[in-house]
């Protein structure tokens, strides 16, 4: 449940401390709130009628909705938006006593993200993220950089001045949308040792953002792809199945990678240097509104011009149109001119809607039929109910329930972003606290960002977005995420491609910067001069968008478990996993399995942990081989066994090899030369000598200060071919001699060689 987004300035509530209810002390107590009144401006004292006002206002405002996620999460979440806080700020005028309100009454809507940071606190997040300076979490120890020179550092990068302060420009500079990948920090091999050892590289486009025409997104990845071909002997090929070296997708928050984005606006996309696996991948935000770079871009169907763009405005009947419109026809089917007059060329074609057609499912682009019947209920509109990643669909015939025929809904020209209706239509006209409003609005917001109701009025319904605005370039964020998938790191010239932030460049063309690099991982173009880009393929993906599965109905059925103990694939983590005689181990509940280093060999086990090893517990948190005796340490919990051969020694306390009683176990070990190995606890790690069963002096050190770039809660670390692989969940981070992260990847398909689903 979410805190009230906004509080009454605090000065006031001291002043009318019989009047403060539960909600404003709850409020404050856990907010850091700015002064909203500028500085000189006489505070009042706040009447007790207009409190109550305000907070009849929140009331009436309030927002309760809940729906159940969708096929592969499992689980339903309910989720309560908090109840709308309208703060109204009275002055009082020194000479004539109560005066106007100094400002309008402002309102913050459910489904807004708020960050109530400090400039300082967004100042280090920001440090932290984009690997100016690692900052111990949890730990309340100093971080290694100061502040201050990482200050520098990232003034340097941007090409600011390097005041170290964090002065207005800075905090500009952090606020501005860009590139999720780091600027510094552990990916060094960006700088040349990460590269593609082919020059014909493929790519995959394995969904689409409802935002554009799928032709206009492929035709958007197919240029910026050009852009690295026109400059280097790249060459690079669309593929429609199998796995290609750089598969792009759309996702939102949590999308199947260990870094989620972060809603609109902020984070554009980020994409991963050459390797397998997740590697050379590209991920783009789809919270984001995507077009051209100068507003929202509408490929017309139908109709007599042959799919050209919308042209706005245009006129008809004399009247000009911005969006698209349903005047002029008795079908309600939106429709724009492709000129701009009408009247005049008669040119025209229809706009994307549901009722025209669907994308991606399993109905080959039929169109919507409404209503229609899912889990019993009926549906007039489309619907993100089923489904855990908020993308809109609907049935294609009367039934869901029986035909189990589905698309997803292309989003209108008037389509809004965000808010608590994302993929609806502006409806005007539409009443907000007693006016009516003929158009977008930043009544009521303190950010002047506009919004709409989507239907005819808010005061009822409670249902918004924001309006369309100019968007961010897919094809200038791709071509910039791109240049990672190729090799490259970021640059410090502002007017380079690969310069972390992100501005729209009408006409756009490599810098020196950019093209030296990427000219020194693949060297010049070679042969004749490039030839005009030819037409994009026409055969439709095999994978649609968001995902193949059809919307699944909620169900009270437990699904049948898989036993764990019969394919190791079919984990989704593991206990632990450490080199014993030269293969992986992998142990999970009991059971182990092992791997060799060869790819045709297969996985073998499972074999019982009992069997192998008697006196050992089922559950081991951790495990290794000493590279000198060949004695085999465990770790459960608080002790630990060592196995010569068959004979075992212990369980003993894991204090009689000096690590503190406070340790509940230990997470990793690392074997460090031969007679030294680190164990891994918490944030920590010491170093044992094994000959002499003791922590080395100096330790426990911080594994963020060390070991930078790889998550402070891995929950397994071990070595592997002389590199460190700290594990989450299903993913790894690989970290070389160097102690830089090398690669990010799944467990299960890098390691194991699971085949992918």
């Amino acid at each position: 449940m979410t805190k009230a987004l906004h509080c009454i300035n605090t000065r006031l509530i001291n002043r009318i401390s019989s009047t403060k209810s539960k909600n404003y002390k709850k409020c404050q107590s856990n907010q850091k709130v700015k002064p909203t009144l500028k500085e000189g401006e006489t505070l009042g004292i706040l009447r007790r009628e207009a409190l109550n006002r305000a907070l009849q206002t929140a009331k009436l405002l309030s927002v309760d909705f809940s729906k159940g996620l969708g096929q592969g999460c499992g689980i339903d979440l309910t989720m309560r938006f908090c109840a709308l806080v309208v703060c109204l700020f009275l002055g009082l005028n020194t000479q004539d006593g109560w005066s106007h309100p100094l400002k309008s009454v402002f309102v913050t809507f459910p489904g807004d993200i708020i960050k109530n940071l400090t400039d300082t606190e967004l100042a280090e997040n920001y440090l932290e993220k984009f690997g100016y300076m690692n900052k111990l979490q949890r730990s309340g120890f100093q971080s290694m950089v100061s502040t201050s020179k990482a200050l520098k550092r990232m003034q340097r990068q941007m090409g600011l001045e390097e005041t170290g302060d964090l002065n207005q420009e800075t905090l500009e500079f952090m606020k501005r949308p860009r590139c999720g990948v780091p600027d510094v920090a552990n990916y060094k091999t960006f700088e040349g040792d990460l590269k593609w050892d082919h020059e014909d590289i493929s790519y995959m486009i394995l969904n689409y953002s409802p935002d554009m025409d799928s032709a206009l997104i492929d035709d958007a990845f197919a240029r910026a792809f050009k852009v690295w071909s026109d400059v280097t002997p790249l060459t690079f090929k669309r593929l429609f199945q199998g796995t290609a070296d750089i598969m792009i997708s759309f996702g939102k928050a949590d999308h199947g990678d260990p870094y989620p984005f972060d809603g609109k606006d902020g984070l554009l996309a980020h994409a991963y240097p050459p390797g397998e696996g997740l590697q050379g991948d590209a991920h783009f935000d789809d919270d984001e509104f995507w077009t051209l770079g100068t507003g929202p871009v509408v490929k017309t169907r139908y109709g007599n011009a042959d799919g050209a763009n919308c042209h706005f405005p245009f006129m008809f009947e004399g009247k000009s149109y911005s969006t698209c419109t349903t005047e002029g026809r008795k079908d309600n089917l939106p429709w724009c001119a492709t000129t701009a007059d009408y009247s005049t060329d008669k040119k025209y074609g229809f706009c994307p809607s549901e009722l025209l057609y669907t994308f991606g499912g399993n109905a080959d682009g039929a169109e919507c039929v409404f209503p229609f019947i899912f889990q019993g209920e009926e549906y007039d509109s489309c619907t993100t109910e089923g489904r855990s990643d908020g993308y809109r669909w609907c049935s294609t015939t009367s039934n869901f329930d029986k035909d189990l025929k589905y698309g997803f809904c292309p989003s209108r020209d008037t389509a809004v972003i965000g808010g608590n209706s994302e993929g609806e239509s502006c409806h005007f006209p539409f009443v907000f606290l007693g006016k009516t409003y003929d158009s977008c609005t930043s009544e009521g917001r303190g950010d002047g960002k506009l919004w709409c109701a989507t239907t005819d009025n808010y005061d009822d319904d409670k249902k918004w977005g924001l309006c369309p605005d100019q968007g961010y370039s897919l094809f200038l964020v791709a071509a910039h995420e791109f240049g990672h998938a190729l090799g490259l790191e970021h640059s410090s010239i502002r007017e380079a491609l690969m310069f972390p932030m992100y501005s729209y460049v009408e006409d756009f063309s490599l810098h020196d910067d950019d093209i030296e690099g990427i000219q020194y991982l693949y060297g010049p173009k070679t042969g004749p001069k490039p030839t005009p880009p030819q037409p994009n393929p026409t055969t439709p993906s095999t994978n649609p968008n968001p995902e193949t599965e059809a919307p699944e109905p909620r169900t009270t059925t437990t699904p049948v478990p898989i036993d764990p103990s019969k394919d190791a694939c079919k984990l989704t983590s593991f206990d632990t996993i450490t080199v014993i005689d030269r293969e992986l181990h992998y142990f999970k509940d009991g059971h182990y399995w092992k791997k060799s280093d060869s790819r045709n060999v297969e996985i073998k086990g499972p074999y019982s942990i009992s069997g192998t090893w008697p006196a050992l517990p089922a559950i081991i948190d951790s495990a290794f081989e000493d590279l000198l005796t060949k004695k085999v340490y465990f770790f459960s919990g608080t002790q630990f066994w060592v196995y010569t051969g068959k004979t075992v020694l212990g369980p003993r306390r894991i204090e009689k090899l000096g690590l503190p009683s406070s340790i509940q176990k230990v997470e990793g070990a690392v074997q460090r030369g031969k007679g030294k190995v680190l164990l891994f606890s918490g944030e920590d790690f010491w170093r044992l000598d094994v000959k002499a069963q003791k922590i080395d002096r100096g330790y426990p050190k911080h594994t963020d200060v060390v070991f930078g770039g790889v998550p402070s809660d891995a929950h397994d670390v071990f070595l592997y071919k002389g590199h460190m692989y700290f594990c989450r969940d299903r993913f790894y981070w690989r970290m070389n001699s160097r102690r830089q992260v090398d690669r990010v990847g799944y467990v299960k398909y890098d390691l194991l060689k699971c085949s992918h689903p």
